[in-house]
């Protein structure tokens, strides 16, 4: 009788035994999978967040790329031709380089060319200049004749502005075959300036340029 008694005793404190085992490997393995789901969407979370931090720390740096290349045109240097000619001044980035090809010692035109960096040769008929300056030593009617046919053909437009005050005649479109710019005519004394661009992409210098334009004549 006893010995019964003690089997039950034993048996059940062995049921109760395993069913604690069972409970707690179940926990373990509940923990261990809680574990891991947490481990991989943290691992999830992160990468997007690194991904996230990437494309933020790109952006920013292309907008500081363009605003550092912005700014690396400022200030800008003034530009004076001789005062002989009506001295025509203007301000251009510091980040372009000037070359004067004639500088009307010899008592003819007066020629500069403006380019980013570095200028274009000269010798070369496909080069394109960002800005041109010409003073010309003829009257504005004279000057303009010449495009008077491309302009009623409807390959070059004209009309009538200013920049900074002065009274000018802008004429736009394809100058020649493979140059589509902008030329800008003003009066200085017996003489005509002509501003040009030889590419639409340097429109937005060429209009920044002009309006800084000064004639003391």
């Amino acid at each position: 009788m006893r010995n019964r008694k003690e089997q039950g005793s034993v048996n059940g404190w062995m049921i109760g035994t395993i069913g604690c085992l069972v409970l707690f490997l179940v926990a373990g393995s509940l923990a261990i999978w809680m574990f891991m789901s947490y481990t991989q969407e943290k691992n999830n979370v992160d990468s997007k967040i690194a991904v996230e931090v990437a494309r933020g720390k790109s952006e920013q740096a292309e907008i500081d790329q363009k605003k550092f290349s912005e700014e690396a045109k400022n200030p800008r240097i003034e530009f004076v031709s001789p005062n002989e000619y009506g001295r025509v001044s203007f301000m251009y980035p510091k980040t372009w380089s000037v070359y004067v090809d004639k500088d009307g010692s010899d008592r003819g035109d007066y020629k500069a060319y403006l380019h980013p960096v570095s200028v274009p040769s000269l010798s070369n008929k496909d080069s394109r200049f960002a800005f041109r300056l010409e003073i010309i030593n003829q009257n504005m009617d004279t000057v303009l004749k010449p495009y008077q046919n491309k302009i009623k053909k409807g390959e070059l437009t004209a009309s009538s502005t200013e920049f900074n005050g002065i009274a000018a005649t802008r004429i736009d479109g394809a100058f020649e075959k493979d140059l589509r710019g902008s030329a800008v005519f003003m009066k200085v004394r017996d003489k005509t300036i002509r501003c040009s661009t030889d590419a639409d992409t340097f429109k937005p210098d060429f209009e920044a340029i002009l309006g800084t334009i000064k004639i003391a004549d």
